[in-house]
């Protein structure tokens, strides 16, 4: 089994401001530093690590630009100095962890991809998984049929009648756009994860105003609503996505730096 070693305390949308060092010491690497929201890391074997082995200047005057410098490994996660800790979430599980290294002594060989240039392999690996994210429309789909098997008999207010068509609406859309792509690694795959994230967001909020009070209680309402905020957040926020749709499918102007 494998995990995912991306994602910083200082680092998450901004991913390019990792500061994980991975420090060459003759036939292997040093690596220190820390990484959160590992998804099942202390049941895994290995995982995919991205970290620095060049300084970070962002101005590029005194050591590497932000993107470059980092380069992308191969991590058993059973090596000295790995320390892993469960995190807890608001739904009540700990599907998540973070991970400490401290001197980790990791082999050159499981270097993957050039010295410095592990951005590249780690935004494939993003762009994959963001399509395979977008593709999960069997789940959609499920939760779609049981909102709207839920809504059978209620009294609706018009503002819900109207939310609960559109979002059948937009899960047929998405159905067909998933059918025709598939799980393609390429930048479209933004398209589909920011469009099933939303939904599933969408979904369970509106099965919680169907539900109404009962939504507060213990069960796959209140479950739902706890847990759909993060499918916005994994494989890159909403905001990302859209940033990534707008600057490189629709070739609008990049983001303004902030100064």
């Amino acid at each position: 089994m494998w995990c995912q070693l991306f994602s910083e305390p200082g680092a998450g949308s901004d991913l390019g401001s990792l500061s994980t060092r991975a420090e060459v010491d003759g036939n292997r690497y040093i690596v220190n530093g820390q990484k959160v929201w590992c998804s099942g890391g202390r049941y895994s074997n290995w995982g995919i690590l991205m970290a620095r082995t060049r300084p970070l200047d962002p101005t590029g005057e005194h050591g590497a630009p932000k993107h470059e410098g980092i380069s992308f490994f191969l991590c058993p996660m059973d090596l000295p100095g790995i320390e892993i800790h469960p995190l807890k979430q608001m739904t009540g599980e700990s599907e998540f962890d973070e991970v400490f290294f401290t001197d980790v002594e990791l082999p050159a060989a499981n270097l993957l991809g050039p010295l410095h240039g592990g951005w590249g392999v780690g935004m494939a690996v993003l762009t994959s998984e963001r399509g395979h994210i977008g593709t999960s429309v069997i789940g959609l789909e499920r939760r779609l049929d049981q909102m709207t098997r839920l809504a059978e008999g209620r009294e609706l207010t018009p503002i819900e009648r109207d939310a609960l068509v559109s979002l059948l609406s937009r899960g047929t859309a998405a159905k067909a756009m998933a059918q025709r792509q598939g799980p393609i690694a390429s930048t479209a795959a933004s398209l589909m994860k920011l469009g099933i994230t939303e939904m599933m967001f969408d979904v369970a909020m509106l099965r919680g105003d169907i539900s109404g009070p009962t939504a507060m209680l213990d069960g796959p309402d209140s479950a739902g609503m706890l847990a759909a905020p993060g499918g916005r957040i994994a494989g890159g926020t909403s905001q990302v996505q859209r940033n990534i749709i707008g600057e490189r499918l629709l070739g609008l102007p990049r983001e303004p730096k902030p100064t």
